[in-house]
This record gives C-alpha cells, sequence and structure tokens, in this order.
C-alpha cells in the first residue's frame, strides 16, 4: 500500500520581509556591542537599562556566531550570558497605529529581548527563527529605540540538544570551583546572534497566518486556503487570493476561506531528475482592503505542486522513484561559524550543484530559511532535522520538549517544498527500552502535524540493539565501514555494507538510506598505496562504497546514499584530531579534495540512468540469492 501525499497540508506563512506597500523592514545586521557576562549577574543588575557604549564593549558583527571573532581564547569557549545592544531610528509612522515585529533568524539557545528598557519577550532553543512584538513595548512619540539582547548557550539535560556542566570534586587536578562543560555531540557548539536580524511593520489589521492544503483529482488541483487576520475578531475586511506564475493568472477567489484551481500546473521536481524542469514554483498572493479598498496588506509566496508517496520499498515524487544522493552537511564556515552569510550559501548551493548532488541532510539541527528558499529555487531535496543529536533521555519532560521544537519546526518550514522528510533525531541511544514507547509516539505526534512527509531518525546502533526504528518510515543509517568499524580494510567494505542494509529491510520491511558513510582525510597528505587519513584512501574508501550501493539498488530498497560530510568543520577540541572534523569531500574554506572529484563523477553517471551495474555476485553476501 502507497501513502499518497498532497503537498502542502496547513502551512502557517512565515512573514514576507520584502517592502511592499503595506509591509516595511528594516535590517539591524552590522556592528552592535558586545559584552561578555562572566558573573552571570547582567539581569539582576539590570544591564538592560545601561547605555553600553558608556563601558567598555566589543563591536560583534551581527549575523555571526561570537566564537571566532576575536582573538580571545575565553571568548571562543565561552558558555554563559553574553549581551547585545544596537541603537537605532524607528521612523515616526512606523509608532503611529502600526504594528511592529521584531525578527530574529536563530539565536543560540536562551534569548532574552528588552526595548527601550521593557522585557519584549523571550525565546528558548538555538537555529530556528522567531519573533516578537514590539508594539506595546515602544511609547508612541519615540523614534530612537534601543534594542537589547541577552543570549546564554548553556545547555542542560532537557534542552535539545542536551549538554552538561560538571563542577569538579578532584583538587588534585581541579582548583575550588571549577567546572567544566560537555556535550554529546560531535560539531562546535557555536552560539550568540547567529541569524539575520530585522524590524518589520505591518497596520495594526494584518494578515497573521494562512493555512492550505493540495488535493489533486485527475489533471486538476485544488488550493484549499483558510486565511487567518489580526486582531481574530476583525469584521469589515475582504481577502482576494491570487494563483499565478509570471505571466498568467489562473485563478482568483475572494473570502478567507476557499479553493483555488488550477489544470495541469507544472510540478516541483528535484534537480537532476530525468530531464524535467526543476525547483518550478508559482506565486500565491493575498491582499487584504477594507470596505472602502483601502489595502491593509499584502503577502505573496512562492509554492510548489509535488506529491510524496512511499512504501516498504520506495520513495516516490509525483509518482516517479527518487534515489538521494548527496551529502550530511553543516552550516560552518571560517570566522563567521554558524553565522549566516548570504556569501558561504551561495557558495555551497553551487558547489551542490557542480557535485551533481540532489539532496542534503541538515545535520544536525534546522538550516537557516534562506538555506530552505533556495532549496526550493534550485530543486535540493532536504531532509530537514530537529537538534536532537545524541539524545539520551526519554522520559515525560523531555518528550514534551522534544514535541514543542516539532510544533516550532513545522510552524516555520512546512511549506518548502525542497523538505520530503522529517527526521526527529541523529543518533539517539536507541538501544535504550525506554527509547521504544518515546519514538512510538513521537512519530505518531508528527503523523498528526503533519501526514504529508515520511518520518525518520538516523540510527547508528547495531540492528540487534535498536528498540525504535520499526516506528519510522524510512530506514535511515549512519554507519563508518573501512574506518571506525574495521579501519584500512577496504577489501571487506563492500561486504559489510551489503550484509548489513540487506538485514535492516528484510527485519522491517522499509526502505533504507545510508545517510552517513566515509572517512577523514587530511588536506595535501598523498599515499601510494594508499593509507587512512590520506586524500587517496578517502577516495578508495567512497568507491569501496559505490560498489556495495550499485549492488543494493538492484534490491530495489535502497533509496540513498549521503556521504558524510560536505565540507570540513570545526568540532570540540582534544587530541585525536586537529580542531576539526576532516570528513568533507571539500575543505572549510570549500576547496575540493581528491574525494570531490570521485563523488562528482559518480553522481553525475547517475543522472538519468535507469539501471545499475553490480559488479559484485550478490550471492556472495545475501543467503537467499
Amino acid at each position: 500500500m502507497y501513502f499518497l501525499i498532497l503537498f502542502i497540508s496547513c502551512f502557517s506563512f512565515s512573514v514576507a520581509l520584502s517592502n511592499s506597500s503595506t509591509r516595511f523592514s528594516l535590517s539591524l545586521n552590522g556592528l552592535w556591542q558586545f559584552r561578555l557576562d562572566e558573573h552571570n549577574s547582567g539581569i539582576s543588575d539590570k544591564w538592560f537599562n545601561f547605555d553600553f557604549s558608556a563601558d567598555e564593549y566589543i563591536d560583534m558583527p551581527v549575523p555571526s556566531s561570537f566564537n571566532d571573532i576575536t582573538v580571545d581564547r575565553k571568548l571562543k569557549n565561552y558558555v554563559g550570558w553574553v549581551w547585545y545592544q544596537k541603537t537605532f531610528m524607528i521612523p515616526l509612522m512606523w509608532v503611529n497605529n502600526k504594528h511592529i515585529v521584531l525578527r530574529i533568524g536563530g539565536a543560540h539557545y536562551y534569548t532574552m529581548v528588552w526595548v527601550n528598557n521593557n522585557l519584549a519577550g523571550e525565546h528558548e532553543g538555538g537555529h530556528v527563527p522567531f519573533e516578537l512584538d514590539l508594539t506595546k513595548s515602544l511609547p508612541h512619540d519615540v523614534e530612537k529605540c534601543v534594542l537589547t539582547i541577552a543570549v546564554n548557550n548553556t545547555l542542560n539535560n532537557y534542552t535539545i540538544p542536551q549538554g552538561y556542566l560538571v563542577f569538579e570534586n578532584d583538587t588534585t587536578r581541579y582548583p575550588s570551583g571549577y567546572k567544566n562543560y560537555y556535550h554529546n555531540f560531535d560539531y562546535f557548539d557555536y552560539a550568540g546572534l547567529n541569524g539575520n536580524v530585522e524590524v518589520y511593520v505591518t497596520n495594526q489589521i494584518y494578515i497573521d497566518d494562512v493555512y492550505y492544503k493540495l488535493e489533486r483529482k485527475l489533471k486538476k488541483w485544488y488550493v484549499h486556503y483558510s486565511i487567518l487576520l489580526a486582531p481574530t475578531d476583525i469584521s469589515g475586511v475582504e481577502c482576494t487570493v491570487r494563483l499565478c506564475d509570471k505571466t498568467e493568472v489562473f485563478d482568483v477567489k475572494t473570502g478567507c476561506n476557499n479553493t483555488l484551481q488550477i489544470l495541469n500546473p507544472k510540478l516541483w521536481w528535484p534537480i537532476f531528475h530525468m530531464n524535467k524542469t526543476a525547483g518550478y514554483r508559482y506565486k500565491l498572493t493575498i491582499t487584504l482592503k477594507n470596505k472602502k479598498g483601502e489595502e491593509l496588506d499584502y503577502m505573496e509566496e512562492l509554492i510548489g505542486f509535488r506529491e510524496l508517496k512511499w512504501d516498504n520499498q520506495s520513495l516516490k515524487i509525483n509518482d516517479e522513484n527518487v534515489y538521494l544522493r548527496g551529502f550530511g552537511m553543516h552550516q560552518d564556515s571560517e570566522m563567521r561559524g554558524r553565522g549566516f552569510d548570504f556569501v558561504q550559501l551561495t557558495k555551497d548551493i553551487n558547489l551542490l550543484k557542480w557535485s551533481h548532488a540532489n539532496a542534503i541532510r541538515t545535520s544536525h539541527y534546522p538550516y537557516y530559511k534562506e538555506f530552505l528558499e533556495f532549496a526550493d529555487k534550485n530543486g535540493i531535496m532536504v531532509i530537514l532535522e530537529t537538534p536532537a543529536c545524541s539524545l539520551n533521555l526519554f522520559d515525560n519532560q523531555m518528550f514534551k520538549n522534544h514535541k514543542k521544537v516539532l510544533k516550532e519546526i513545522w510552524s516555520n518550514y512546512k511549506h518548502h517544498p525542497s523538505i520530503i522528510m522529517w527526521s526527529l533525531a541523529n543518533e539517539p541511544l536507541s538501544n535504550n527500552p525506554d527509547s521504544e514507547g518515546y519514538f512510538k509516539e513521537l512519530v505518531k505526534f508528527m503523523r498528526q502535524i503533519d501526514p504529508t512527509r515520511p518520518i525518520t531518525f538516523v540510527t547508528s546502533q547495531q540492528i540487534n540493539n535498536e528498540k525504535a526504528v520499526q516506528h519510522v518510515d524510512i530506514i535511515s543509517l549512519n554507519r563508518y565501514s573501512g574506518w571506525y568499524q574495521d579501519g584500512s580494510k577496504l577489501d571487506i567494505v563492500a561486504y559489510q555494507v551489503i550484509a548489513e542494509l540487506t538485514q535492516w529491510n528484510e527485519k522491517y520491511l522499509k526502505p533504507v538510506l545510508m545517510t552517513e558513510y566515509g572517512g577523514g582525510s587530511i588536506t595535501g597528505f598523498h599515499s601510494l598505496p594508499s593509507v587512512m587519513w590520506s586524500e587517496e584512501y578517502q577516495s578508495d574508501l567512497l568507491e569501496e562504497h559505490f560498489k556495495a550501493f550499485d549492488c543494493l539498488k538492484t534490491l530495489g530498497f535502497f533509496i540513498g546514499e549521503m556521504i558524510w560530510n560536505f565540507a570540513d568543520f570545526n568540532t570540540p577540541e582534544e587530541y585525536i584530531r586537529p580542531g576539526r572534523c576532516a570528513k568533507g569531500i571539500f575543505t572549510r574554506n570549500r576547496q575540493p579534495k581528491s574525494a570531490a572529484f570521485i563523488s562528482r563523477k559518480r553522481y553525475a553517471s547517475m543522472i538519468n540512468a535507469k539501471h545499475c551495474n553490480c559488479e559484485i555476485g550478490l550471492h556472495n553476501f545475501i543467503t537467499d540469492c
């Protein structure tokens, strides 16, 4: 039985930030005044009342992670409160009878915001954008605005992701009161105002949310929409909704609840898929007017028409099988850390296209909305992952927090056609018996929110220890044959990969996806014959996996391969590696290693290929062949 999914079901618009006749935005990106709060006294001492320019401060660019901006080792590894302040002018017309909103594209992890000494709001969680209503915080006769933001990157047992602050008791090694900070996830925990910061204004009567779902009947598609207005009790207004492309209006309807129609729309397709046009989208425009015909608000959104289906063997888009080929990635770059940067984003998208990849996983957290918009436009399929990396608690409190994260992710990202799968976690301790009920209910919860996409979590457990993966739609597996497992033994890599992945499918009767595999290489280290950490060994290791994948594809259940990693990225300091994960096929500054050309050739050969060549006798690996 196939699960037929019609994109999109019930989503909430993100705010349209571009200027229009009714909405205006003001970017607050740039240099902010920045202070460390080493004694955690800033809130009790009311730093939000202080003028930072009257004291010592650091110039801090926003967006950016604060860790790598200076040469101070203390700041690089800092855990605790930091404070940002910026003074700017708001046009007087904005503070009179207007609705004013602050939008932060991402702040890690806990955030408090004051405007002119007034607390405007708080937010918990990194990576996901959030908004705060400033209307009541700004007096109607004040144009000068002092914005003070405090951010705390301290994680604990119940944050997502988790972290641990340990006060050391061994006085032979540590002075009294010494504390260490640990986390389980294997990447550097960049912090601060990582995303864009801006203020936008609307009229007091405005479009708050838009919900719609698509329905297909033969060649005709229906867009069932519902528009939510604010204030909710408003009357005497009318919505006009148009579905159009660059040259033609396909349907127009009035009313805040109605249905649009379109015959034979151009579908949204992934990049490099059977000569299809990738990433095609239509425009949905919404105009809100009062009885006098005056325009109160206007919004527009680009949407893609596409269907998802999956069963126990395959994943389909628009009734055609898709095979994912791509990478796990990190939002990570020199100096900026996890800070958003259009230069870095554009370069990464161009490298993905150069690589002939068609998919990425947002390991191990949601990416900026700007990335998703580029993915929509270019037809890059996305597995969007929550920040639940290496999760090791499965009690009621963690379940409550995990659901909150899923709700927020869905609210921000649910309308992107590029997102073809939700990943609830990466490498949780799903060998714990408590994880079974936890993920059973979490999958159920996510499916209630969104029945339109398959659900997975990425496991690294051995098949006999795994307790929870039976509840997901797609088996996503991280495995490092020839690296962590039997390092240097290239001759048995294909054997291990084929044998194990076949077992996962036979046991659970679900499609199998390899979400991580590969090995590290030190740029410029060459060796013949290849040895571990050389660029040649990384290439050889990938090619041994390619042999296995070609054979697995002939069995019908294997739906994709994703190299770990797209590019080298920063990690916590430790003696076993030089400050970063070196498994990227590109260096951290996005230059190709030898493996980049090997994978590019591989992915290019798969474009429009209807058959794969299995060069290994499957009877050597599978007992029933």
